[in-house]
């Protein structure tokens, strides 16, 4: 057996192996120098153009998109809630109290919250989202993994106040069966927060002196499929100054926008 023979061969095989192993953590290398900068820049043409923002979320996440369809109140019974006259059309259900409830004014959210759990179907299921003071009617939306579903066509309960600042009725739709549309070995990662705020100034929706008061994550993008299913995003959601809003999908990149008049359509 020639020794040096095999000795030679070994130690160009360490070498090949070595050589493959530099190039990779170059490129590896390169590549996280390559997104730092990346952020960096939007970072720094943000600061130029004067466009602020609240502490952005560091957590990576790994998402999917997910599917649901509308509950049909019609097919069960509604037994009588609580002193309230319920009307059921198909997939809504509408509410009237036969003696208004009083909001309360101190703690509002935790108070609004109760009222949805005691009175409202399923009522765990909805958390607050906001309050139109000039329509008075305030949102719930329904949520999935404790984060909010902001699909008020779909998914949403409406409480409706009066002057007295006393809730009257309400109005309900429910998204039920909901469940992730890939396995969960196959999720994505979504897309940081700084890049959705990133496709937003790359689309100039933001302008200088803008400041973005508010970011989280939800879901958004309710598209219905021919079976009656609706295929739902996971998104950025993203306020400017306090009165526009934006969802990013987190997977793709596309822009949503919506204005507060929206929100009193439904």
């Amino acid at each position: 057996m020639d020794w040096s023979r095999i000795k030679t061969i070994f130690i160009l095989t360490f070498l090949v192996l070595d050589i493959f192993l530099a190039i990779q953590f170059y490129q590896k290398r390169s590549s996280d120098q390559f997104d730092t900068m990346a952020e960096s820049s939007i970072e720094e043409q943000l600061k130029e153009n004067d466009i602020t923002y609240v502490t952005l979320p560091k957590n990576t996440l790994k998402e999917s998109y997910i599917s649901g369809n509308s509950k049909d109140f019609s097919k069960k019974v509604m037994a009588d809630r609580k002193g309230q006259d319920i009307q059921i059309y198909k997939d809504v259900l509408q509410s009237e109290l036969k003696k208004p409830v009083p909001i309360a004014e101190n703690n509002r959210t935790l108070f609004l919250e109760n009222f949805v759990k005691e009175y409202v179907w399923n009522g765990n299921s909805y958390h607050y989202c906001q309050t139109d003071q000039n329509t008075k009617t305030i949102y719930f939306c329904q949520t999935y993994k404790d984060r909010l579903i902001y699909n008020i066509s779909s998914s949403v309960v409406i409480l409706n106040y009066n002057d007295k600042n006393e809730i009257y009725g309400y109005k309900q739709k429910f998204l039920e069966n909901l469940k992730e549309m890939v396995d969960k070995k196959n999720v994505q990662e979504a897309l940081p927060a700084i890049k959705a705020i990133e496709n937003l100034y790359v689309k100039d929706e933001l302008k200088p002196s803008d400041r973005i008061t508010k970011i989280d994550f939800g879901y958004y993008t309710v598209i219905p499929l021919s079976t009656g299913v609706k295929f739902i995003a996971p998104a950025w959601h993203i306020v400017v100054n306090e009165h526009q809003d934006y969802f990013v999908n987190a997977i793709e990149g596309q822009i949503i926008k919506m204005d507060k008049k929206q929100w009193s359509e439904y």
